[in-house]
């Protein structure tokens, strides 16, 4: 017979009578890695807005805040698109969209071909008493898409851009229909430039000095990267070893990710001398 060893429940998950088998799938399937205030804060959260906590409506979001002179990563509970669905159906009027989504032509930003715009109109109206009212919203990926800090696009808009993009589309027209209801709440694929530690383990801040003149560095091979490979390269080439080792230290993907927004430039140069990671 197999058995499955009981863990101690923390005094806090006990007082709100959570269950071991909901506890273990909270702290070890939806939300690994996470902090137990934070899982907690997330139930609490949930069970406010009488929502399912096991079915994840609400993300564990870590963002950056500023104390004194120093910034500290605290956690915050941030709704997802799911959430705003079901607020949105629960005022008996969400009547859905008006068709699919609409997208503009593909063009290359951040590393990435993308649609360089989405339109998504929600519905709002009694039920079975149409007109209904139309509330239409254009997002633009270029200021939505969620960039590493070499500029280019992180790894889930790199693989979904344009589901990414619809998303951020379909929470700016549910809260343009439905403000009262969901207010000012920004869904979690909308901050998904932030450190989500629900989905990507914590990364340590590297104790490398940044070096002078970095940021207007990398502004500029940046630049290059949208010039197409031989300009990358060059610039790349040309680069105080102290930039690249600081780049390759904070975003170690980092220059991979420039080597294939110029790529999607379409110009094929020569070959770089040396490696990324080799510093001179």
């Amino acid at each position: 017979m197999t058995t499955t060893n009981a863990i101690a429940l923390p005094e806090p998950v006990i007082r709100r009578g959570i269950a071991e088998s909901a506890w273990r799938t909270l702290t070890m399937a939806l939300y690994p890695g996470a902090k137990k205030e934070s899982v907690l804060l997330a139930w609490d959260y949930c069970k406010s807005r009488r929502l399912d906590p096991l079915k994840r409506p609400v993300h564990i979001l870590a963002i950056e805040i500023k104390v004194g002179n120093t910034y500290e990563w605290r956690d915050t509970i941030v709704p997802g698109i799911t959430e705003l669905r079901i607020t949105a159906q629960r005022t008996g009027e969400y009547r859905g969209f008006d068709g699919p989504a609409v997208y503009g032509p593909d063009e290359p930003f951040a590393g990435v071909v993308a649609p360089v715009w989405c339109d998504v109109t929600v519905l709002r109206g009694a039920p079975g008493v149409p007109p209904y009212d139309r509330f239409p919203v254009r997002v633009y990926f270029r200021e939505v898409v969620a960039t590493k800090a070499c500029g280019a696009a992180n790894a889930r808009w790199t693989r979904a851009p344009r589901q990414m993009l619809e998303k951020c589309a379909e929470a700016a027209a549910l809260r343009r229909a439905f403000p009262d209801e969901i207010g000012s709440d920004h869904a979690f694929e909308e901050l998904d430039g932030q450190r989500a530690i629900d989905a990507v383990p914590a990364v340590d801040v590297p104790t490398l000095p940044k070096p002078s003149g970095f940021d207007l560095w990398l502004d500029g091979l940046q630049a290059a990267a949208d010039g197409g490979d031989g300009v990358l390269s060059a610039y790349w080439q040309a680069s105080k070893p102290e930039h690249r080792a600081y780049l390759i230290a904070i975003d170690p993907d980092g220059y991979d990710a420039l080597v294939a927004r110029a790529h999607a430039v379409g110009v094929v140069p020569p070959e770089p001398d040396d490696e990324p990671g080799d510093v001179a």
